[in-house]
């Protein structure tokens, strides 16, 4: 999808191609899949910083659903900034137009936080420990 060779067949595996770009740093891909009465004049250079200045390290689905031109999908992406493990909870919205679907906008649950331990697993999965991975 973020090569344009594909299309998101679902608002779900659109949210996943757009959290892969936000932690690729693909702001074109994030731009163009962001409807553009929502983008509120941000430029795919923007997204592209945004995405670049935050260690994403982990995606949760929680439900998602679609009917007819609308969908919502509800997510937890998890990031990392300096010792703390950051939870972004959100509520997403999308609709399909021309045959593609795009993210209008969401609802933000509170955000969660906890301290890393150096010597736990890191929380991006790698199975190393977090002081040698992502700390």
């Amino acid at each position: 999808m973020h090569l344009g060779k594909e299309v998101a067949s679902h608002p779900e595996q659109l949210m996943r191609s757009r959290y892969s770009a936000y932690y690729f740093a693909l702001g074109q891909y994030i731009h163009d899949t962001h409807h553009p009465d929502y983008r509120g004049g941000v430029t795919p250079d923007e997204f592209t910083q945004s995405a670049k200045s935050t260690h994403w390290c982990g995606l949760q689905v929680v439900q998602s659903s679609a009917q007819g031109t609308s969908g919502v999908v509800e997510f937890k992406a998890n990031f990392i900034d300096k010792d703390k493990l950051h939870t972004l909870h959100e509520v997403s919205n999308f609709v399909l137009e021309n045959g593609y679907w795009l993210y209008t906008d969401g609802q933000f649950q509170p955000k969660t936080s906890q301290k890393i331990n150096r010597n736990q697993p890191c929380p991006c999965g790698s199975g190393l420990k977090a002081k040698r991975c992502c700390l």
